[in-house]
């Protein structure tokens, strides 16, 4: 009698290994139930739409660089109306009430030109206010002043600050969001309201 042959002592378990799938590699969705994979569909789709809302509102908000020239030559006309006013002195009562309407209607421009680039996180530096500042208008004016002709040099500057300051409001106005296009629009009427003052339109 042949002595007999050792057995495989996992042949019993040799049915458990057989026809079982190879191990999966890589990333893989995780076994999650129904309700909670929604919730994450849903999570993701808000995503998307907040990055597609903020996009849209982007650009609805319009390009706000040529408000800048607005800001700078309003900034411009403020700083030789104040020079008239407060250092060279204004002598003629129309010219200096003309002078003092165009300082609030600059100011209240400017306010609300600058809360509006605010709301787009856009501050202007002093070098950009300063981009239409014009040193030689201040000799000019001087030299006007010490001739006693002060007046009508200042109504002469300002009727052609006006007028390039329309220009400005209008070509920004083509770029500008809604918001942007009221507060434009506005600060265009103002200026044309003055240009239409008995002193600027003789």
């Amino acid at each position: 009698m042949s002595p007999e042959q050792p057995q495989n002592p996992n042949h019993d378990f040799d049915f458990m290994l057989k026809d079982q799938p190879p191990a999966r590699r890589g990333l893989t969705m995780p076994n999650l139930p129904r309700p909670a994979l929604y919730g994450l569909v849903g999570v993701a789709v808000i995503i998307l739409l907040i990055i597609v809302f903020s996009v849209i509102s982007g650009r609805k908000g319009g390009n706000t660089q040529p408000i800048f020239g607005v800001v700078a030559r309003n900034q411009e006309t403020l700083r030789v109306t104040d020079l008239v006013q407060n250092q060279l002195q204004l002598q003629n009562p129309q010219t200096k009430a003309l002078a003092a309407t165009a300082t609030a209607s600059l100011s209240s421009d400017k306010q609300q030109l600058t809360a509006y680039l605010a709301t787009s996180h856009t501050k202007l530096s002093a070098v950009q206010l300063a981009a239409d500042s014009d040193k030689a208008t201040d000799s000019s004016l001087q030299a006007a002043a010490q001739n006693n002709g002060l007046d009508q040099a200042y109504v002469s500057y300002l009727r052609d600050a006006l007028t390039r300051y329309q220009t400005d409001l209008k070509a920004a106005y083509q770029k500008a969001g809604p918001k942007g296009k009221a507060i434009l629009q506005a600060a265009y009427d103002s200026a044309g309201a003055m240009l239409g003052s008995p002193p600027l339109k003789s």
